[in-house]
């Protein structure tokens, strides 16, 4: 894939949309893959209460994390979304306290979805450099080109403040 319009247009990405109120605009874009919303519509949406005793369900901190994401928000770096590895087209993770969502910025301010998994889950496996190789694998596959791999492992890379 050549623009990011052919990536977005592709049938195994779709737009995810957070729930806005009357006076809110979405100022970042959020998409995922067809795996991905399976997971977040069956796993998270079956998970009550949350695993870590936190007051909010894994759904509703997905929620407040997107929302805030889609109308630009403050994201605390390394709290709710960092670079996996600093290295060439990196593979990022959004975090709540019972989730990680795994994977990439192809532009400024449009991320997309491709693996989310329970927290506990990633750190008692090592789950981490997994993930990021079969992102790195799914977008080969996809023949998604470089520059729309993302650029760069800091924060001012990958979203607007």
């Amino acid at each position: 894939m050549d623009t990011l319009e052919n990536l977005l247009a592709d049938p195994g990405i779709v737009r995810l949309e957070a729930v806005l109120g009357p006076r809110e605009l979405p100022n970042r874009r959020l998409f995922g893959t067809q795996d991905f919303v399976r997971w977040l519509d069956g796993q998270v949406r079956q998970q009550e209460p949350s695993p870590s005793g936190a007051e909010t369900t894994p759904l509703e901190q997905i929620d407040d994390l997107f929302h805030r994401y889609s109308t630009g928000g403050f994201l605390a770096h390394r709290r709710e979304f960092r670079c996996v590895k600093v290295e060439k087209n990196p593979v990022w993770e959004l975090k709540t306290v019972d989730v990680r969502i795994f994977g990439w910025f192809p532009a400024k301010d449009c991320f997309v979805c491709v693996f989310g998994d329970f927290a506990d889950r990633v750190k008692d496996h090592d789950l981490y450099r997994g993930y990021r190789l079969e992102i790195r694998r799914m977008r080969r596959e996809m023949g998604i080109k470089e520059d729309l791999c993302g650029m760069g492992g800091a924060p001012s890379d990958v979203i607007s403040f």
